[in-house]
This record gives structure tokens, C-alpha cells and sequence, in this order.
């Protein structure tokens, strides 16, 4: 039955994929490389109806709601253009439409999905709504909220599948091929992303620590002034050489505790994984406990009502950061690093051009999170009960 199937859909085909390649006109600001690959990804979901119908269906497990008009095939249009500018394919229901960019190694232009989705909002023939897809080299370069994003590694894993599970097609076999040639299938052990981000990730640490001092220089004598043991006296924060897998500032001194803000660029030391393995480094609020200099505290600070209440709150909010519990809640406890609230590096310097942008960055999302963390009063209430024991030698029990 499925070579029968085969047979009807491989005759009768609507177009040539070689005039289809041969219509781009010649432009600086085009990719060949992306309008080869979405043409020669349109024409097969053109001409092998069993390969669209298992690629909606493929895309309507991944889409966080199911698409409308699913028993119908779409027709599948390139270079779709309107007045702001030109979307790469468009699956065409009629009363709806899946929008789809997609990009090799660029990246997206300011605003360029807004400008789709206002055009698609704005089309009274998709009066059945439109869902946006964006397909990437990387998922790094996913932005903007689309709908759905993907890479094109997931395009060839899709399409290697469907190869297994029917019989083999020479085209969709070719096309795949290519998409390995031009590493965008599965990650080989020495990527084409390592390569081309060799030399460039060389000024990383140096960039950072520069930055990392500079931001030193601002005013968080206001922390330790809460919650340091040392209220009377806060000394300066001490910028921290790159050790441990990280590069940044510890706020306070003594370690009761401590609060570490900056770079976390491997978490091997820590036993922790990263926010976003694609995105690279995160920069991080650290929270930390000396377990050997207040070994007798240790249980009265972590077990107490208003640690409990701090762990509470920020795990059930804990905005735009990450919050992991590497005490209560990891598979590998870490009992001097127990709590940290991370988001990628990428992410806190997105939109920055300059040093000092980029120092402002480090200063207000640092200070940002430290306010996070204050924000319910547990911390400063919890060292307001135990400082003072600490201080004159009295044991917490």
C-alpha cells in the first residue's frame, strides 16, 4: 500500500527543483545557502504528500496547541512577500498559515517576526489564525518568541527517521546529506561551532575580568550593611580570579554567609549543569555558608524557619532567574555553594556594545538579584538572631 502511495506522489510533480533554485536573483544580503535549503525543503513537502502530512503532524506534537485544518494539506509557498519585507515559507491552509524563517548561522533583524506577525494579523484570509515558526543553525540564535523554534539538526533527525521507516528516498537521502555537509545535522566531537568560536571565546576571560573590576568599583556596602557580619565596619568587595569555574565578586567577608555575583563558565566544581548548554556561561548569584569556621551554626542556619521560608518563596518565584537549591534539592549536594539564581551570560549583555554597557549590565542585574534574594527579609532577620551568638562565642543550641 505505502509503494502505491509513493508511486501517486512522486508523479505529477508540480514544479522543478532546479527552477526553483535558479529564481533567486543575485543579492548581497541574501544567504544562498538558506534559500537553497528552503527550496529544496519546500518542493519535497510539495511533492511527497506522505512526508508534509507526518511534518504537520511532527510539528503538532512540539506546537503548545494543536493546529486547526490538520486534514487538509497546506500549500507550501517561498518567498512570500508583503510590504515589510519577504518570509521564507509559508504553509497556506487557507483560513490559516504556518509562517516559518529560517536562518543557517545569521541572526534574526530587530523586530523581524513583529513585522510577520503584523502582517499576518492584519490578512483577512487566515481569519483562522497563523503560527510562527522559526528554524536556526543554533539555538542560540532563537529569539523574538516564535510560536515554535527548531534547529536544522531537528529538521535531519525528523527526515533520518522518516528515511528508516520507509523506504529509502534518494532526494530526501540527498537533501539530508546536504544538511551534513553544511554541519547543521548532529554535533560531530570537533563542531563547526567550536571551530568558527575558537579564537573569538580566547578574549572571554580577560573581557570579563576587566568588566568584572570595574564593576568592583560600585557601592554594595549596602549588602553587608543588612546582612554582613561586619555591619559596622563592611569592608569592599573583593573581585575574584578566575577559580573554581568562575569569575566575579564576593560581596561579603566571612562567609555567613556569603554572596558571590558574577560568571559561573563551568560548572564542573560546583556539580552543576548550566542554565542553557547552547547559550554558554550564566552569570549567577551565589549564596554560600563557610561549613569549617561556623561549623556550629551550620544546622541553626539551614534547618531554621526563615531559610526554609527564603528556599519557599524564591522557588516559587524567582522572576527572569534561575533557582536551583543545591543542598535540599541536588542529586550531589554541594554543603558551600547551597543556593543559586542564574540566567545565561547572553541573555544579561544582549543589546550591549560598549564597556561600560556592559559594566552597567554586570552592576544592575547583579544588583537586581541581590534584591531578589532580600526581598522577603529572611536572610537579614536570620543573621540578625545569629551574628551576635557568632560574635561573643555563644553556641546557636
Amino acid at each position: 500500500m505505502l509503494d502505491t502511495f509513493k508511486i501517486m506522489e512522486d508523479t505529477g510533480v508540480s514544479d522543478s527543483l532546479f527552477s526553483a533554485l535558479r529564481k533567486y536573483p543575485k543579492s548581497q544580503e541574501l544567504d544562498p545557502l538558506e534559500n537553497f535549503i528552503t527550496e529544496g525543503f519546500a518542493w519535497l513537502l510539495r511533492n511527497k504528500k506522505l512526508l508534509a502530512r507526518e511534518f504537520l503532524d511532527y510539528l503538532n506534537q512540539k506546537l503548545p496547541e494543536p493546529l486547526p485544518l490538520t486534514h487538509l494539506l497546506p500549500e507550501w509557498k517561498t518567498q512570500h512577500t508583503f510590504p515589510g519585507g519577504q518570509i521564507d515559507m509559508v504553509a497556506d491552509f487557507g483560513q490559516f498559515a504556518l509562517i516559518f524563517e529560517h536562518k543557517v548561522w545569521s541572526y534574526l533583524h530587530l523586530g523581524q517576526l513583529d513585522k510577520y506577525r503584523e502582517y499576518a494579523e492584519a490578512n483577512l484570509k487566515w481569519s483562522q489564525g497563523y503560527k510562527l515558526i522559526l528554524i536556526t543553525g543554533l539555538t542560540r540564535q532563537h529569539g523574538q518568541q516564535p510560536d515554535l523554534a527548531l534547529t536544522w539538526s531537528d529538521l535531519y533527525k525528523f527526515l533520518k527517521h522518516w528515511l528508516e521507516r520507509k523506504s529509502d528516498d534518494s532526494l530526501v537521502r540527498d537533501f539530508i546529506d546536504m544538511l551534513a555537509e553544511e554541519n547543521l545535522g548532529p554535533a560531530a566531537p570537533v563542531s563547526y561551532e567550536s571551530i568558527v568560536s575558537y579564537l573569538p571565546a580566547q578574549s572571554l576571560l580577560p573581557n570579563l575580568k576587566n568588566i568584572t573590576l570595574r564593576a568592583a568599583e560600585a557601592d554594595w556596602r549596602w549588602i553587608a550593611e543588612k546582612i554582613g557580619f561586619n555591619k559596622d565596619a563592611p569592608i569592599p568587595c573583593v573581585p575574584v580570579k578566575y577559580q573554581w569555574g568562575r569569575l566575579g565578586l564576593d560581596i561579603l567577608d566571612a562567609w555567613f554567609p556569603g554572596i558571590f555575583i558574577g560568571t559561573l563558565i563551568d560548572g564542573f566544581d560546583h556539580r552543576v549543569q548550566l542554565s542553557n548548554f547552547h547559550l554558554g556561561p550564566d552569570f549567577c548569584l551565589i549564596l554560600a555558608f563557610h561549613i569549617e569556621k561556623w561549623e556550629q551554626f551550620e544546622k541553626e542556619f539551614f534547618n531554621s524557619d526563615e531559610y526554609t521560608k527564603l528556599r519557599s518563596r524564591l522557588k516559587e518565584n524567582s522572576g527572569t532567574w534561575d533557582f536551583h537549591d543545591h543542598r535540599f534539592e541536588a542529586t550531589r549536594p554541594n554543603p558551600w555553594h547551597n543556593l543559586h539564581l542564574r540566567k545565561p551570560l547572553a541573555e544579561v549583555v544582549r543589546g550591549t556594545i560598549t564597556f561600560e554597557e556592559q559594566v552597567d549590565k554586570f552592576i544592575s542585574q547583579g544588583r537586581e538579584v541581590i534584591e531578589l534574594l532580600l526581598a522577603g527579609g529572611e536572610l537579614e532577620a536570620l543573621t540578625n538572631r545569629l551574628h551576635p551568638l557568632a560574635r561573643k562565642g555563644i553556641s546557636p543550641v
